[in-house]
C-alpha cells in the first residue's frame, strides 16, 4: 500500500494558513458570510409560527406584539386569522429563505471559480520554476493530481467549511437564546450536548485526515499507472502485457477500494456518536419539557415551540462538529497542493541578475562538480569553448553528457565550481535572458498535442507565419509539411506521434530555427532515421549550426567530424578535449577508457 507522508500542519495552523490564500477576496467572502447571517435569525421563525398555531388555535393566546400591531384587529382577534397568519408567516419566511439562498449560491460559485483560477496562476508556473530532480522525483502524474485536483479544494475549505461554520455558530447562538428565555433549564440540558459532541470530534477528525491522505496518494498512484500505460501502449502491446497492466491497475484499486471503506466505517461511528448523544439531549428535553407542562411552567405551545427549536438548534450544532470531520477530505486534499507551493526552487534568479541581450557564445566550465540526489555524477570539469565553435561530447551512457548540458541551460546548479557564458557566471544571469540563448534539438524531439503551425512557433510565440514558413523551408520540412491535407494546421497527435521520426525531427529543427538562438545543442538528431532522411536533417542542421557555438552530443563517431572539439567524458570525468584529429582514435579510447 501507498504510504503517504503524514500531515504536517495541525488543523488551525492549516486553516490559517488556507486563509492567507483567499487574500482578494475579502469582499465576496464577507458577502457570502452575510448572507449566511441574515439566515440566522429567520430560521428561529417557523418555530415562532408553530407557537401561534398551536397556543392561537387551542389556548386562545394572543399573538404576539410585534405581529398584533402588523396585522388587522379582526384578524388578531380570530382563531382562523391567527393560523392565517402563522401559515403566511411559514411561507414568507420559506420564500425568503430560499432567495437568500439562490444569492449565497451564486456569489459562492463565482467566487470559488475566482479562487480556483487564482490559486492555479500561482501553482502551475511554480510548478516550472522547481528543478528537473524534482520532476524526476515525483514524477508527472502526482503533480497533475495536486494541480487539478486537491488545488481546487482550497476554495471549497473556507466556502464551504469556514462560513458556513460562522454562519451555523450564529444561528445557534440565537437558538440557545430563544432556549433560554422560555426555560434555562432546557437550555442547560440541551447545550450539554455541544461539549460532549466536541469530545468525540477531535480524534475521529485526526484519523478521518490520516485516512484521506491515503485515499489520495493511491488516487494519484492509479492516475500515475493509466498515463504510464497509455504513453507506451505501443510497447504494452508488442509484449502482450496488457493483462499485466490491468491487474496493476485493479491491484490499486483494490486498495483505493479498502482505504475509502476504512474511511466510511469512521464516518459511520462518527455519526453514531453524535446521533446518540444528541437523542439522549433530546430525550432530556422533552422528559423534562413535558414535567414543566405538567407543572404549567410552559405551554404547549411553548413546549412545541422548544421541541422545533431543539431540531433547529441540533442542526447548527451538527454542522459545526460535522465540519471536522467532513471537512478531512478536502484539508487533505489542501495540505497535499500547498506543499507543492513550499517546494522551494533549486534554481533561482538572484535579485541583482543582470539582463543579458544576444550572447557571443563563449562558454567555460571551471572546476564543475554535480551531484545528484547524493551521487556524484560530474568531477572537476574544465574547458573553454570559443563562440561559434562546435565542440562533439562523447561517452559511454552514464557518462555524464546530458547532465553537462542541462547545467549550461542551468537546469541544475553545479555543486561545485562555475559555468560563464561570455566571461559571466549563469548564476548572474537573469533566467528568463539566459534561456533565450539555447536552441535544443534532442535525439527523440518532443511536440505538443497541437498544429504543426504552433509547434514551430512554439519557439517564438509572436512569430508572424511567413517566419514559420521560412523556418520551416531551413529546416527541409516545408515540402511534406505542405502536402498534408491541412498543411501547416495538420495536428501531430499527442508527442507527434501521428508523424514519422524523421518528420518530427525536421519540426524541432525548424522550432531552433526561429529561435535563431546563439547557441545550439543537438542530441544526435538523425540517430534513428533512414539514410534519405538522414541527408535531409544533416543538410538542415549544417545550415543551423552556421556561426552558432554548437555542442552536439554523439552517440556514433561520424557525427565528430565536423567538429572542431571533441570532449569525451567517462564516469563523470573529462578524459579528452581536442582538436578532431583524435577522432580516428575515439571509438577505442571509448572501448579501453576506464577512469577510478
Amino acid at each position: 500500500m501507498v504510504s503517504p507522508a503524514a500531515p504536517r500542519a495541525s488543523g488551525l495552523r492549516l486553516f490559517r494558513r488556507i486563509l492567507r490564500e483567499q487574500r482578494g477576496a475579502e469582499p465576496q467572502l464577507a458577502a457570502i458570510l452575510l448572507l449566511g447571517l441574515v439566515a440566522a435569525p429567520l430560521a428561529l421563525l417557523p418555530a415562532l409560527a408553530m407557537k401561534i398555531a398551536v397556543d392561537g388555535f387551542v389556548g386562545g393566546a394572543p399573538l404576539p406584539p410585534l405581529l398584533e400591531a402588523l396585522v388587522p384587529e379582526a384578524v388578531a382577534r380570530s382563531v382562523t386569522g391567527k393560523l392565517v397568519v402563522a401559515a403566511a408567516l411559514l411561507v414568507g419566511v420559506t420564500v425568503v429563505s430560499q432567495l437568500l439562498s439562490l444569492a449565497r449560491r451564486v456569489i459562492t460559485t463565482s467566487t470559488q471559480a475566482r479562487l480556483m483560477l487564482g490559486l492555479l496562476a500561482r501553482i502551475f508556473p511554480h510548478l516550472g520554476r522547481l528543478s528537473l530532480s524534482w520532476h524526476d522525483r515525483k514524477g508527472a502524474s502526482d503533480s497533475t493530481y495536486r494541480v487539478l485536483f486537491d488545488t481546487a479544494v482550497i476554495p471549497e475549505v473556507v466556502l464551504e467549511g469556514l462560513l458556513p461554520f460562522l454562519a451555523s455558530l450564529a444561528t445557534l447562538t440565537a437558538m440557545s437564546w430563544m432556549v433560554v428565555h422560555l426555560s434555562w433549564p432546557l437550555a442547560v440540558v440541551a447545550l450539554l450536548v455541544a461539549p460532549a459532541l466536541m469530545f468525540v470530534s477531535w480524534p475521529f477528525g485526526a484519523r478521518l485526515r490520516r485516512q484521506w491522505h491515503d485515499v489520495k496518494a493511491l488516487n494519484s498512484s492509479a492516475m500515475s499507472l493509466i498515463q504510464e500505460v497509455l504513453s507506451g501502449m505501443r510497447v504494452v502491446k508488442a509484449f502482450g502485457q496488457e493483462e499485466a497492466e490491468t491487474a496493476r491497475l485493479l491491484e490499486l484499486g483494490r486498495q483505493s477500494l479498502q482505504a475509502r471503506v476504512r474511511v466510511s466505517v469512521t464516518h459511520g461511528w462518527f455519526d453514531l456518536f453524535m446521533a446518540t448523544i444528541t437523542a439522549v439531549g433530546t430525550a432530556a428535553v422533552l422528559g423534562i419539557g413535558a414535567a414543566q407542562v405538567k407543572s404549567g411552567a410552559l405551554t404547549l405551545g411553548e413546549l412545541a415551540m422548544v421541541g422545533t427549536l431543539l431540531a433547529q438548534l441540533y442542526a447548527p450544532l451538527h454542522t459545526i462538529v460535522g465540519q471536522i470531520a467532513s471537512l478531512q477530505s478536502s484539508l487533505a486534499s489542501a495540505e497535499r497542493a500547498l506543499a507543492l507551493l513550499d517546494e522551494v526552487p533549486q534554481v533561482v534568479e538572484r535579485p541583482d541578475a543582470r539582463s543579458l541581450g544576444r550572447a557571443q557564445g563563449a562558454v567555460e566550465f571551471r572546476g564543475v562538480g554535480f551531484a545528484y540526489e547524493g551521487e556524484d555524477v560530474l568531477h572537476d570539469v574544465s574547458f573553454a569553448v570559443r563562440p561559434g565553435a562546435r565542440v562533439g561530447i562523447a561517452g559511454h551512457t552514464g557518462a555524464g553528457k546530458t547532465t553537462l548540458m542541462s547545467l549550461l541551460n542551468r537546469f541544475y546548479d553545479p555543486s561545485r565550481g562555475a559555468i560563464l557564458l561570455d566571461g559571466v557566471d549563469l548564476r548572474d544571469l537573469r533566467l528568463d535572458d539566459l534561456r533565450r540563448q539555447f536552441s535544443i534539438v534532442l535525439q527523440d524531439p518532443f511536440l505538443f498535442h497541437k498544429s504543426v503551425f504552433e509547434n514551430i512557433r512554439y519557439s517564438r510565440p509572436e512569430a508572424s507565419r511567413e517566419d514559420v514558413v521560412a523556418a520551416a523551408r531551413l529546416a527541409n520540412a516545408h515540402d511534406f509539411i505542405a502536402a498534408f491535407p491541412e498543411g501547416y494546421e495538420t495536428v501531430v497527435g499527442e508527442r507527434g506521434m501521428r508523424l514519422s521520426g524523421g518528420e518530427r525531427q525536421r519540426i524541432a529543427l525548424a522550432r531552433a530555427f526561429l529561435k535563431d538562438a546563439p547557441i545550439l545543442i543537438l542530441d544526435e538528431p538523425t540517430s534513428s532515421v533512414d539514410v534519405r532522411t538522414e541527408r535531409a536533417i544533416l543538410d538542415a542542421v549544417e545550415r543551423l549550426m552556421r556561426g552558432r557555438t554548437t555542442f552536439i552530443i554523439a552517440h556514433r563517431t561520424s557525427t565528430l567530424a565536423s567538429c572542431d572539439r571533441v570532449l569525451v567524458l567517462e564516469r563523470g570525468r573529462l578524459v579528452l578535449f581536442a582538436a578532431p584529429d583524435s577522432v580516428r582514435s575515439l571509438e577505442e579510447l571509448l572501448l579501453t577508457s576506464s577512469v577510478p
